[in-house]
């Protein structure tokens, strides 16, 4: 997940949004990956994870790309150990709720979410394929 081309999502304080991300963590136990990213979060927007708000029941307040984007972080995050547990489902669907996001919309980005997956196993594949172990301006062949 890259932590990077995040702008910070209208309507969200930083804390409230990695408190969202805690919270889907933590619905099955928190693992190393999901701790990790979870860090990397609060460094970067300067977030104690000792110190996470509670999250309010009602989410929809905010605006439509930003409850879509908060969603997609969510499920990428219950989905970086490559299984979303049972747990993690019905805290998501409870999330979408909470977002008031119609199924549709919920399925298209949960379905984008495993889409940008698989292309990143495709671009660690090209990158490690032949050639991976070639010098500097050579064009990998042997």
């Amino acid at each position: 997940m890259d932590i990077h081309s995040l702008d910070f999502v209208d309507g969200f304080s930083p804390e409230l949004y990695v408190a969202i991300l805690s919270e889907v963590a933590h619905s099955d136990g928190l693992d190393a990956q999901e701790q990790a990213i979870l860090a990397q979060y609060a460094a970067r927007f300067d977030v104690d994870l000792t110190a996470l708000p509670n999250i309010p029941e009602e989410l929809s307040g905010v605006s439509w790309s930003t409850r879509v984007l908060v969603y997609r972080d969510a499920c990428m995050l219950a989905s970086a150990d490559e299984v979303v547990s049972p747990a993690e489902e019905a805290h998501l669907a409870s999330l979408a709720g909470r977002l008031a996001l119609p199924p549709g919309v919920t399925e298209s980005v949960r379905t984008w979410v495993r889409d940008y997956a698989n292309l990143l196993e495709r671009l660690d594949e090209l990158l490690s394929g032949p050639g991976a172990d070639a010098s500097p301006g050579g064009d990998g062949a042997s």
